[in-house]
């Protein structure tokens, strides 16, 4: 693959981003910041109980040929041409990326497996789980030769922290946030009750006044998120019931976490699979 040489930098998103090319030619998407180790576990989790995910690679170091300096992340570059702590993701020229796909409009709706995707990004503590981050995926079925629309939920590094709206304590790839939330409050009329609160708060609800598209659009991500059956619930924690600590661990590994980071992540994952299990149509509804 080496060595890279810097195409051209991304302005969109919250993280930093720019795109390579390495010696076969081929194009990359590099991301650095706190999302780049998070984004490589909760991609490998969503693929290891059956769903479509990003290819993403942890790269702990690698030299770029003709970086300039950036916009946004050059605290993460040594030497000049440095990058640290990067994920790097493909563009497979037989991947096209499509239009967006709605949580609440799509072919899937109603179903298990939407609704385990779903519980995946509570789970995960994805705080941003906008329209804007799904995308339908067009590639060739390798078995079949047939056109496929693959339904995925990209971008998915906001993860492994607290869950938050604007303004208030929102974080990734923190254990101590990830530790320290909630997961499972209760049920209510055969529903789960997850905390998940995306709304704005504080400072935040002031800036939401002035753009009051945004507020709507957080107040609809805990909505959605809050919409699951008690039976989708626990088959989603079955699939994940089956993933052995160690296959757990794995994920962290790719993404070169130290081992007492990785165990302490591991035990809040296997916890919420545990609650996920232990669900009951007559389990009460508990307070934030």
């Amino acid at each position: 693959m080496a060595p890279f040489t810097f195409i051209k930098e991304e302005s969109t998103g919250e993280s930093p981003k720019f795109e390579v090319t390495d010696a076969r030619g081929e194009t990359w998407v590099v991301k650095v910041g706190p999302e780049a180790q998070a984004e490589i576990v909760a991609t490998r989790l969503v693929w290891s109980v059956g769903y479509f995910a990003d290819e993403a690679y942890y790269v702990d170091r690698a030299e770029i040929k003709n970086l300039p300096k950036l916009s946004r992340g050059q605290e993460y570059i040594e030497n000049r041409s440095v990058v640290r702590g990067a994920r790097f993701e493909p563009k497979r020229k037989n991947i096209s990326r499509g239009e967006n796909w709605d949580w609440e409009v799509n072919p899937f709706v109603n179903t298990r497996e939407l609704d385990g995707l779903k519980v995946l990004m509570v789970l995960l503590a994805n705080y941003d789980t906008s329209i804007r981050n799904n995308r339908v995926l067009s590639t060739t079925n390798s078995e079949t030769g047939e056109l496929e629309a693959q339904y995925v939920a990209t971008d998915i590094g906001a993860t492994l922290g607290k869950v938050g709206g604007l303004g208030g304590k929102r974080s990734k790839n923190t254990l101590a946030d990830f530790r320290s939330s909630k997961f499972v409050l209760g049920v209510e009329n055969g529903m789960v009750k997850f905390d998940y609160d995306t709304t704005p708060k504080k400072m935040g609800v002031f800036a939401s006044i002035f753009k009051p598209s945004y507020r709507s659009s957080q107040e609809r991500k805990e909505r959605v998120m809050q919409n699951i059956s008690v039976e989708n619930a626990r088959w989603i924690g079955s699939l994940l019931a089956q993933l052995s600590d160690e296959q757990l661990r794995d994920a962290f590994r790719a993404a070169n976490y130290d081992e007492q980071t990785m165990n302490g992540f591991v035990a809040v994952i296997r916890d919420r699979v545990n609650q996920l299990n232990r669900l009951s149509e007559s389990v009460a509804t508990s307070k934030r």
